[in-house]
């Protein structure tokens, strides 16, 4: 897969505050969810700094990443794994943050991040007796494109469009339906395909790879920059590569993979403060990257997160403790 490179920008902190009350070494992790993967990150995070002998201790709470932010922006947290499109609206006042106040919009944009992930990520899931094993191959065949009104359905449209499937235009079947009704179907043979959205493994695929054939139909990686132009903050999407070593370790052979798999994504960053002193940004991120293969070895979901990644597709500006350490191993100029 070509590498997509990002610009990157480094923000400078304006206050030498920490808000996390008198002890600066106490650090509040806010994740999306206990059953998500960046909460599964931050606890082997927490973990890590615990074994380094690190005077910083990494609390995980589960906020999401909404109410995350507000927290992180208040000082009651202070770090929020929040998506780069997302954190975009924030800062401009749209999306689920249209009604926040004027002030609290000023906070988030005093903000930078530490790193990125792509870990959960939507996914496209055939049956092989479908004979579909490309986008183009969905021209006629029914698919699941997620809940109504959802943003799967409106991100699955500006896909298809850039690899010349118009369904709105009919050229396949693409109905809202969430993911577990449409497995059901295609376990029934009245639908051809779904989209999930989770990590490897996805405990639906999982499931219905029990009772059918299945594949992972990828979008074309030189797809990327059409797809981008047709959505709405598209610099923010990328395609994550996935293994097929580590598919066929997730589902043990059930679900078909010869080659690497592609799934849109877009990353979730670790939003922090510009106030977060330089050193504690840097000991965070140095601990976490210098010992990736302990966090990648919890789970086939954590073996996605790469330090190459860190950077792509980010929305905030790099915190400058951040910026240090990816200067030592020259992942920034």
């Amino acid at each position: 897969m070509r590498k997509f490179l990002a610009t990157v920008v480094v923000a400078f902190p304006i206050s030498l505050g920490f808000g996390v009350g008198a002890n600066a070494q106490e650090v509040i992790f806010s994740a999306v969810g206990p059953t998500t993967q960046d909460y599964q990150m931050g606890v082997a995070w927490s973990n890590l700094m615990a074994e380094s002998g690190s005077d910083i201790k990494l609390t995980v709470v589960d906020n999401g990443s909404v109410k995350g932010l507000r927290q992180v922006a208040a000082g009651q947290a202070d770090i929020v794994a929040i998506g780069s499109p997302h954190y975009k609206d924030a800062i401009q006042r749209s999306g689920k943050f249209n009604e926040d106040p004027e002030d609290l919009v000023e906070k988030y944009k005093d903000m930078s991040t530490l790193f990125a992930i792509t870990t959960s990520a939507a996914q496209y899931v055939a049956r092989v007796e479908s004979d579909i094993k490309t986008i183009a191959d969905f021209k006629g065949k029914t698919l699941a494109i997620g809940r109504p009104g959802g943003n799967a359905g409106r991100v699955t449209m500006a896909l298809f469009k850039a690899h010349g499937i118009d369904l709105e235009a009919g050229d396949a079947d693409g109905q809202y339906l969430k993911y577990q009704p449409a497995l059901d179907q295609m376990a029934d043979g009245t639908m051809d395909a779904t989209l999930v959205w989770g990590g490897v493994p996805h405990a639906g695929v999982d499931n219905a790879s029990r009772q059918m054939k299945l594949r992972f139909v990828s979008p074309d990686p030189d797809k990327l920059d059409d797809f981008r132009n047709n959505i709405t903050n598209g610099e923010y999407y990328v395609f994550q590569e996935v293994s097929p070593e580590i598919l066929n370790k997730a589902y043990e052979g059930r679900v078909q993979a010869d080659s690497p798999a592609y799934f849109w994504t877009f990353p979730f960053m670790m939003v922090v403060r510009n106030d977060m002193p330089e050193e504690t940004a840097y000991t965070l991120v140095k601990t976490f990257w210098d010992n990736i293969a302990k966090v990648n070895d919890m789970s086939p979901a954590l073996a996605l997160i790469q330090m190459k990644n860190a950077l792509t597709a980010l929305s905030a500006p790099v915190h400058p403790g951040a910026a240090k350490y990816y200067r030592e191993v020259g992942l920034m100029q």
